[in-house]
């Protein structure tokens, strides 16, 4: 096993860990989660985010696989089926309202 990393390149992220911790990060922020840490993450913000997931666990490549399946070209993620595909993982799930920012 191994950390997981993200660097943000645009925006801010916010990632959601264990217990309610959340952090937001800001472009340049690189963040390291610990392996079989529980933790999501969502963009309750106006400007658009992005990262770039440097190292993801060999095993939840498919969890990426997955959400393909789940979603439609061009349309935003429905948050049942975001939450479909994480009850399969070992990913959190945030609280009603989170990933719209509320």
């Amino acid at each position: 096993m191994h950390d997981e990393t993200f660097l943000v390149t645009q925006g801010t992220l916010r990632f959601h860990g264990k217990d309610g911790a959340i952090v937001d990060a800001k472009t340049g922020d690189y963040m390291t989660v610990p392996p079989r840490a529980p933790h999501t993450f969502s963009n309750p913000f106006d400007e658009e985010a992005k990262f770039f997931n440097t190292f993801t666990p060999a095993y939840y490549i498919n969890y990426f696989k997955l959400l393909s399946t789940l979603g439609q070209k061009g349309v935003p993620m429905n948050p049942d089926a975001n939450r479909k595909a994480m009850a399969y993982f070992a990913t959190i799930g945030v609280t009603d309202g989170a990933m719209d920012g509320k």
